[in-house]
């Protein structure tokens, strides 16, 4: 019973993250691509410098507030996940060499993702949003505002390489977590 609870809680909070994170990653080129093909303009933002320039900031809010709000549910997801694996170290048979390197490398590729979604989400969009904040606040220097510009257009470039890295490590996950099974104990009649 207490293995089929772990294995279903789990399941869930490894679906949610995976498809939380896919759902990103996929959305992240229409809302750039449908922003850009609307060519907005931003009211409080006024500055001749930053023609066609509104598309991108914002996209790049929406995407930030999205990427703000799936960091919370990835980290709920990882201390899930973090209380179930290690629980699966006790559940699972680790007799098998295979069950063992399995958990092994489901134990390296969740430590791995957790990095990245904690650097993502604390370390690069916290930079991606107060570089953006310069971009706006110099527009009208042409010089800053094209350094801040490239900036945050690297800025970003990062955080999608880094969401695409998450989904592999997540998918290794699911891959590795094809073989869990509990140990197999034989009764005997008395």
């Amino acid at each position: 019973m207490l293995f089929q609870l772990v294995q279903t809680v789990y399941w869930l909070a490894l679906s949610m993250w995976f498809g939380g994170a896919m759902f990103i990653g996929v959305a992240v080129q229409a809302i750039h691509r449908t922003v850009r093909e609307n060519k907005p303009l931003l009211p409080h933002v006024l500055s001749v410098n930053l023609d066609d320039q509104h598309s991108t900031l914002l996209a790049g809010a929406i995407v930030g507030n999205l990427i703000s709000a799936l960091t919370r549910v990835e980290v709920v997801c990882a201390a899930i996940l973090f209380l179930t694996i290690i629980s699966q170290w006790f559940l699972v048979d680790l007799s098998d060499t295979w069950n063992k390197a399995s958990a092994f490398v489901r134990s390296g590729l969740f430590l791995a993702a957790t990095v990245v979604v904690i650097y993502n989400g604390w370390v690069l969009w916290p930079k991606v949003m107060k570089t953006r904040q310069a971009y706006i606040d110099d527009a009208d220097d042409p010089d800053k505002a094209n350094a801040a510009s490239e900036r945050l257009d690297r800025l970003q470039r990062d955080s999608e390489m880094l969401l695409m890295v998450l989904v592999f490590l997540l998918l290794g996950i699911i891959l590795f977590s094809g073989n869990i099974s509990r140990p197999i104990t034989f009764h005997t009649g008395g």
